[in-house]
């Protein structure tokens, strides 16, 4: 005759074989022998679990901590499951009552901590935490998470400190040497940043996020030649992201390097990741270059990604202005004006449009707006002194 203690030992050799199916059937059969068993109703919660069925382990955790409600790891586990599901207050509920139950414990403090920084409780969090580092001041991970919380708080002394800290401990940390140097990128200490970022480099040279932000940073400090090194670098090392050939793209552009930018910016289209400001880029430059028709192309297919972006809309319309299509440009230019894009130069060029147009009321309307942006026009306040009949 099958006992309770063979079913639950069935259950388990199933759920260590992650036969979860067979193994909540030996459960169940467990407790038709004995119903009031917290242990198999444990048991049987995390074969649910396991199987996904997040509800029905709910549950039967539920039920365990009616049977015995100081069986701290069954609570746990319960919270657990409940932030799992983004069910934060929940899980906070159930951490809160495993800590009354065992107030000592600093994992239980530790998950609490956890679970306040989900919910962005960062002050709670701190508070867990340091009460934890009070009895154990060389716990790393706790160092790490502090710095992460002071980091999100912007609070950048005190999170390079925490991670300084915890690089002595482990000084051969890429991850960490990079994290660092981005606080020192926030902090405007430059020569730090790079310094940190260069190690995480040296120490991981595949990795590609790190080379882009050294990139970014050698960008914004001018030095366009490193920069360009850092990106591809990145490149290389298959950085995940249409932002390293935009930046690639941007930085040739202000180096006058009109072809290779243009190269960077079809390297993203091809790859399919070209966004509107791919597109817009594009369009800027091919402008540049005189290559009208190929710039409206770009433009056009900016604005089908960002319809409401006006200054894409604007654009077009200086080129459908240099193309002497104006039908085309005062369209975009109205539509600008609609939505509060205004500037001298747009109501300039409808009031010649206008003026082309034999409407010279409505030029005169536009060129008085252009010199409200730029009273010093004087070939506007010539052109309005003659329709005012001047000399």
């Amino acid at each position: 005759m099958e006992t309770v203690q063979d079913h639950i030992n069935l259950g388990m050799a199933f759920t260590m074989s992650k036969s979860y199916a067979q193994a909540i059937m030996e459960f169940e059969k467990a407790l038709k022998l004995n119903p009031d068993d917290a242990e198999v109703h444990a048991h049987l919660a995390n074969a649910y679990m396991y199987k996904g069925e997040y509800d029905k382990a709910i549950a039967e955790f539920e039920k365990a901590m009616k049977l015995n409600p100081v069986n701290v790891s069954v609570i746990l586990k319960l919270g657990k499951l409940h932030a799992n599901m983004g069910k934060f207050e929940k899980a906070l509920e159930e951490y809160k009552k495993a800590m009354e139950i065992n107030p000592e414990d600093l994992n239980i403090r530790h998950a609490l901590g956890d679970m306040y920084v989900k919910m962005n409780k960062f002050e709670e969090a701190k508070k867990e935490y340091n009460m934890i580092l009070e009895k154990d001041p060389k716990n790393i991970e706790l160092r790490f998470k502090m710095g992460y919380i002071h980091e999100t708080g912007k609070d950048y002394e005190k999170a390079a400190a925490e991670y300084e800290a915890v690089l002595k401990t482990n000084p051969k940390s890429p991850g960490i040497h990079s994290m660092l140097g981005n606080i020192y990128r926030n902090m405007r200490k430059y020569d730090k940043a790079i310094e940190c970022y260069d190690k995480a480099l040296k120490m991981n040279p595949r990795e590609a996020g790190v080379a882009y932000n050294l990139g970014v940073l050698y960008y914004e400090q001018g030095n366009y030649e490193k920069a360009i090194t850092e990106l591809e670098r990145a490149k290389k090392n298959k950085y995940k992201s249409s932002d390293v050939y935009i930046l690639t793209g941007e930085i040739y552009s202000k180096m006058g390097k009109k072809k290779e930018a243009m190269e960077e910016y079809k390297k993203i289209t091809g790859l399919g990741l070209a966004d509107a400001d791919t597109h817009k880029a594009l369009g800027y430059i091919y402008a540049e270059e005189g290559q009208f028709d190929e710039a409206i192309k770009e433009y056009l297919q900016a604005l089908e990604k960002k319809k409401g972006d006006m200054t894409i809309k604007e654009n077009l319309g200086h080129i459908y202005y240099r193309k002497i299509m104006y039908k085309e440009a005062q369209e975009c230019f109205e539509e600008c004006v609609k939505n509060g894009k205004e500037n001298a130069d747009i109501y300039y060029k409808l009031g010649n449009i206008a003026m082309k147009g034999n409407n010279p009321a409505k030029a005169k309307e536009y060129w008085s707006k252009s010199l409200e942006f730029n009273p010093d026009n004087a070939i506007i306040k010539k052109n309005l002194s003659l329709l005012s009949g001047g000399a």
